[in-house]
């Protein structure tokens, strides 16, 4: 029995399928790129921030310390 032309199934390709889950991904691919900028970004900023404050620390420490310094000189002067 051969099988005519007609009987042979052909597997059909379904060029839109492929195009949305094309989109699909790439659509995926942007959100987490842009997820991965946002929460970098966050991370900078913080990071600036926690300088900052480092910074506001050690001039206030250097403050005390003159003051006291300043606070001796003049008590052994006396």
């Amino acid at each position: 029995m051969a099988l005519e032309p007609h009987d042979k199934q052909i597997p059909r390709r379904d060029p839109e399928g492929n195009v949305r889950w094309l989109s699909i991904g790439g659509g995926t691919a942007l959100v987490l790129a842009v997820l991965a900028v946002l929460l970098a970004w966050q991370r900078a900023a913080d990071e600036r921030d926690a300088a900052r404050d480092v910074k506001a620390r050690v001039e206030a420490e250097m403050n005390r310390i003159e003051a006291e310094a300043q606070r001796i000189e003049r008590e052994a002067s006396k």
